[in-house]
């Protein structure tokens, strides 16, 4: 698992964020990881970043 911290340029939604650091997770952290986000309320999305544009 991949865990990418980045920021938001420009207004949301029309450019893709800039991903700063990539870090990796070996599966047993991975799996920890993710029951925390799960814990939290997170949720699986769908990627939205290559989406057709609406014009």
């Amino acid at each position: 698992m991949f865990v990418d911290t980045g920021k938001i340029v420009g207004v949301l939604g029309k450019e893709p964020p800039v991903i700063q650091k990539r870090e990796e997770l070996k599966i047993e952290k991975a799996r920890e990881e993710w029951k925390n986000l799960i814990s939290q309320s997170w949720s699986v999305t769908l990627e939205v970043l290559n989406k057709p544009s609406d014009n």
